[in-house]
């Protein structure tokens, strides 16, 4: 089970990941992966709570596992 994290540290790993920047939504930042198929969205809170890590993880899967830890 993935694990709470702060929201910077979030966007670094995508970053990482090759994961590029789409756009900023009202609530949340929009991340697309590097195969271009996939979208996220990052909610803009101080702490990112484990469920949505968990679905973060589940919408980007082109990326390797263990990139969010």
């Amino acid at each position: 089970m993935p694990r709470p994290m702060r929201r910077r540290l979030v966007l670094r790993a995508l970053d990482a990941a090759g994961c590029t920047f789409v756009r900023e939504g009202a609530e949340h930042t929009v991340y697309a992966c590097p195969c271009g198929e996939h979208k996220t969205a990052v909610p803009r809170h101080t702490d990112v709570t484990a469920g949505v890590i968990g679905s973060i993880i589940k919408q980007l899967p082109c990326l390797p596992k263990g990139w969010l830890q």
